[in-house]
């Protein structure tokens, strides 16, 4: 997917590239009406976080644990890691017995987790959000939107991509700029278990986890 987009003149590419390691091997929220759309979804989501960014009780560094860990249960009930998962293993998902697709889930979940949440609280709170067009297909839909630094006017595009689980939308991927947080550990993964195996890439990712604050 991020194979077609060039970076935008308006993004520098050390920003770019700063959101890209974040997400190298190297939001309590309400769940919304079943009504609500795609890009409601995705506000809800957004203003979940921002809420907890600009909340006063939270500011300063003794409330950094706590902001952190109030972002990652509005991340974990917003992303459907199953999903994720499956892209980003492609054509060695299948391959996978039903306790390694399972472990897989759970470890790929804390991984995206844990890095979307320092990309959120380190690149993207001085941000603000521009809602763009939203399109669907059946039961997938994009959301458009901008992060626009406030003092200098620089943008970001991030588009948010959404499967609808029976009402209920769910993010399965976020493009930064044109490239796919998803695909770009589909690179990673594939790599690791066209090399070694799927075993091998297990233990990196619990190496990781384990080597990392939570």
């Amino acid at each position: 997917m991020s194979q077609g987009y060039k970076m935008s003149e308006r993004c520098t590419p050390r920003l770019v590239w700063i959101i890209i390691g974040l997400i190298s091997l190297s939001f309590g929220l309400a769940r919304p009406a079943p009504a609500a759309g795609p890009q409601d979804r995705v506000r809800e989501i957004l203003a979940a976080v921002s809420a907890v960014m600009q909340d006063p009780h939270l500011q300063g560094p003794d409330h950094q644990m706590e902001r952190q860990q109030r972002v990652r249960r509005i991340i974990v009930d917003a992303f459907d890691f199953a999903e994720m998962g499956r892209i980003a293993l492609g054509a060695h998902w299948d391959r996978l017995t039903a306790e390694q697709q399972a472990e897989f889930i759970s470890l790929f979940g804390d991984l995206f987790e844990r890095s979307y949440n320092r990309l959120v609280l380190r690149v993207l709170s001085e941000r603000e959000t521009v809602y763009g067009a939203a399109s669907r297909e059946q039961d997938r839909a994009t959301v458009q939107t901008t992060f626009v630094v406030r003092r200098t006017a620089e943008q970001l595009p991030v588009n948010y991509r959404l499967l609808d689980k029976g009402g209920q939308w769910a993010v399965f991927d976020v493009v930064v700029d044109g490239v796919s947080l998803t695909l770009n550990y589909r690179a990673q993964f594939d790599k690791i278990i066209r090399s070694a195996s799927y075993s091998m890439l297990a233990e990196k990712i619990k190496a990781k986890l384990a080597q990392e604050p939570s």
